[in-house]
């Protein structure tokens, strides 16, 4: 019997853990092609990473890995999840990665893709958290629409409330399932889950939802960092999907500026006067975290890191947890313009110049300018055991439209 019979009906993870070609479980790509392999090396390990520098290790990992599912590519989804474990991705992650690919795939891509990760779990003794589902069969719907329309706008939300009975078929499935069930999962943020429907659907090719996902990464990305994520499909999808995104980014990019009212493209940069620090350069390494535009100059990396964050109008950090095992922590100082801060399930407190705000670990918290003024302050970075910041969900314009 040929292989592709037994690859339809086994499927791919029955045949990849069945054959000669994984022995003990180990990865191994079907095509031992040396000149081919060294190609595809040079390019997806250096010619790709040099030309997408703003892309982080781990995103670029877990693009690698959503774009292997969606290209059905067995052998090397089997590579790619132990060089993921190796690199230092959780198999919570990997796996998590995988199951976005559903609601975009469908099942028969991602099952096959789960099997071939759990057998290489296996085969390296990796153990897994399976508790990572958060909503029920009674708040899927509430949950996903919360997701969908802090991504997309309150319209969602609002449709929601209607129920199932008042909702369309196809918008209850895409709250409830494909937001609901998925976009809620613990193991990543909303915001990387976005990244990766993203590459998915770059992957895939599907021009009007690819737009409306770049558009959503826009919202939380620069263009740039947008622009080198879909780079990093390059290898998976060839020219001319790749071709295809790239012009889809550039039409966004273009209705954005037309489109939207930007408040800072309304009123001139600070003067020279406005702080005794500069504004800085543009915050592209952390731009995924924020709505809007922020700028960074770091005044101390030595002894306690010190950075002078400058915001423009309407611009704030996505909510977030600076944890430490012991001490840790963040002293917020605001040195110009007007701006907010707010720690979960509390009322937002305004900032102005000299005011001072001490952030204990494992606070969940935001903090950024006010809706029509430029707002500066300087983050102080508490020392403290195994200190480490978990970004989390962005703030809802519904929430940040009530701030005066």
């Amino acid at each position: 019997m040929k292989l592709g019979t037994i690859m339809t009906m086994l499927g791919m993870g029955a045949v990849l853990a069945a054959c000669d070609c994984c022995p003990q479980g180990e990865a191994k790509a079907l095509s031992q092609d040396k000149e081919l392999r060294a190609v595809m090396d040079n390019f997806t390990q250096n010619e790709v990473p040099a030309a997408t520098p703003l892309v982080e290790k781990r995103e670029v990992e877990l693009i690698r890995l959503v774009s292997l599912v969606t290209q059905q590519s067995g052998a090397l989804l089997q590579e790619e999840v132990a060089t993921a474990l190796a690199q230092g991705l959780a198999p919570e992650e990997i796996l998590e990665a995988i199951y976005q690919c559903a609601p975009y795939t469908g099942f028969p891509r991602t099952v096959d893709a789960v099997e071939i990760a759990r057998s290489v779990f296996k085969a390296k003794n990796v153990k897994v958290d399976e508790s990572r589902a958060t909503v029920t069969a009674q708040s899927r719907l509430e949950a996903g629409a919360d997701a969908q329309g802090t991504l997309f706008g309150q319209t969602f939300r609002d449709m929601a409330k209607n129920g199932k009975s008042g909702m369309p078929t196809i918008n209850y499935f895409l709250a409830s399932n494909c937001f609901g069930d998925y976009y809620t999962r613990k193991g990543l943020d909303l915001n990387t889950r976005e990244l990766l429907t993203m590459a998915i659907l770059v992957n895939l090719g599907t021009e009007p939802q690819l737009k409306a996902h770049i558009g959503a990464n826009l919202k939380i990305r620069t263009a740039e960092y947008v622009e080198q994520a879909i780079y990093n499909c390059l290898p998976y999808c060839g020219y001319p999907r790749t071709l295809n995104a790239l012009r889809l980014l550039k039409e966004s990019v273009a209705e954005t500026k037309a489109g939207a009212v930007n408040v800072a493209d309304a009123k001139s940069m600070p003067g020279k006067d406005w702080s005794v620090f500069p504004v800085g350069k543009p915050n592209d390494a952390y731009a995924k975290y924020f709505v809007g535009k922020s700028y960074l100059d770091m005044i101390s990396t030595e002894q306690v890191g010190v950075g002078n964050v400058t915001f423009e109008p309407a611009c704030r950090n996505n909510w977030h947890i600076h944890h430490a095992k012991k001490g840790g922590g963040q002293i917020l100082i605001a040195t110009a313009g007007r701006g907010y801060y707010q720690e979960w399930g509390k009322p937002a407190v305004e900032l102005k110049p000299g005011d001072v705000v001490n952030i204990p670990a494992g606070v969940k918290h935001w903090h950024g300018a006010a809706p029509d003024s430029w707002f500066q302050h300087l983050a102080i970075e508490v020392p403290g055991e195994g200190g480490r910041n978990e970004w989390l969900e962005p703030v809802s314009d519904e929430d940040y439209g009530k701030l005066k």
